[in-house]
């Protein structure tokens, strides 16, 4: 059995956030890479594609790859321009993307590239480029993905990959409060345990490794529902549901120094200890991370 790779190359939602407040989580936006065999997968195009392409240069191979958006917010997006491999002849990139109503993939992307924006037309990619509508089920090589609409402003696409026995689930961009059975209660009631349909659990069942967004403590959700982002709250709940090995928090907020980011990821598995759930760990996705799961253990 072949090793499945996931690297993080931005893990910050909704903006860069350089400095040294957030070195050790990172403050590039997102972009997570899977490698499988001979299987590339770039999930989004934030900021941080921007160091896998210094990083794919320099191993000197052409590139043979998938990329899959979750959605085309900017934090999502923003640094598709400056990924240096699509430039480049011979190279190969499959886009996927959720059918959007105001227009095609290719001009959605383009349209971030138009002279006012980005010096650098999308046709000066000379790399061969094509884009696909993603389907509910699709392979990619021996990598089944499946898709599941995210509760999100605008739409957002999670993506469960199974792998040879191996199961990753991304989730970024979800607030799993808002389609919830009982997401009336939660809104007067945070705390009350969450209660979820039958179709999200079966999305998260059985993972190896899910990662997730989290980008608000409960008390920072309490202002912010409907925004698109989850809280610890609903993330205890899900583990306490769906019994992932390990769950990585994501997305994490631009105002989330490392000190929070770490404050958060204790609070969460101190409710996970405190309802006696001691098959599941969970960490805080940290720009520059590579996680080998193999044997359906994910380890760094």
């Amino acid at each position: 059995m072949s090793d499945l790779k996931v690297h993080f190359w931005g893990t910050r939602g909704s903006i860069p956030t350089p400095g040294r407040a957030t070195e050790k989580f990172g403050g590039n936006t997102t972009c997570v890479e899977l490698c499988y065999e001979d299987h590339h997968i770039i999930i989004d195009a934030g900021s941080g594609i921007s160091q896998l392409s210094d990083h794919w240069l320099s191993t000197g191979q052409t590139l043979d790859a998938d990329m899959l958006l979750t959605h085309l917010h900017w934090d999502h997006i923003q640094g598709f321009p400056f990924f240096v491999p699509a430039y480049i002849p011979g190279n190969k990139l499959r886009i996927h993307a959720e059918p959007r109503p105001t227009g095609a993939l290719r001009d959605l992307l383009s349209g971030q590239m138009e002279g006012d924006y980005f010096p650098v037309p999308l046709k000066t990619m000379q790399g061969d480029l094509a884009f696909h509508d993603t389907a509910p089920f699709f392979d990619i090589g021996s990598i089944k993905v499946r898709t599941f609409p995210m509760p999100h402003p605008g739409g957002c696409l999670g993506y469960r990959f199974e792998i040879d026995g191996q199961v990753f689930v991304f989730a970024t961009d979800s607030e799993l409060d808002q389609i919830a059975i009982n997401k009336d209660e939660l809104k007067s009631n945070h705390p009350a345990p969450r209660q979820h349909y039958p179709e999200v659990l079966s999305f998260f069942e059985n993972a190896n490794l899910v990662v997730i967004d989290c980008q608000y403590t409960d008390d920072e959700y309490r202002k912010k529902p409907g925004w698109g982002h989850n809280s610890i709250a609903a993330i205890a709940d899900l583990c306490e549901h769906t019994k992932p090995q390990r769950l990585g928090l994501f997305h994490h907020d631009p105002k989330s120094d490392d000190a929070a980011v770490t404050a958060m990821v204790a609070d969460a598995n101190a409710r996970l200890k405190a309802r006696n759930i001691k098959q599941v760990e969970i960490f805080g996705a940290r720009e520059g991370m590579m996680l080998r799961c193999v044997s359906q253990i994910c380890t760094e």
